[in-house]
């Protein structure tokens, strides 16, 4: 099983960067409900954070795929990898 830490040391400290900036986002969340902001601003932020996860987990699977690519030029092909990568996708869509 493809592990984080087999990402890379850029590609961890990336995803990490990017999943700060989106505990923010729902921090700023919380803060707006109960300040009673309006529906739309809250939803508008919402959204902006759905986006923000899509992304992280659109770059973890981009990063996993190359890992896996990697693994089968160099003639490292566990045969449990194409199960993994279907159960990936499937997660993702």
């Amino acid at each position: 099983m493809t592990r984080t830490t087999d990402l890379g040391n850029e590609t961890v400290e990336n995803i990490l960067k990017r999943l700060r900036r989106i505990e923010g986002q729902v921090r700023g969340l919380q803060k707006m409900v109960a300040e009673g902001r309006p529906c739309d601003e809250v939803l508008t932020q919402m959204t902006a954070t759905k986006k923000a996860m899509e992304a992280a987990a659109t770059l973890i699977l981009h990063e996993f795929l190359n890992v896996c690519a990697a693994e089968v030029s160099e003639g490292k092909v566990d045969p449990r990898k194409p199960e993994e990568i279907a159960n990936m996708l499937k997660k993702f869509v």
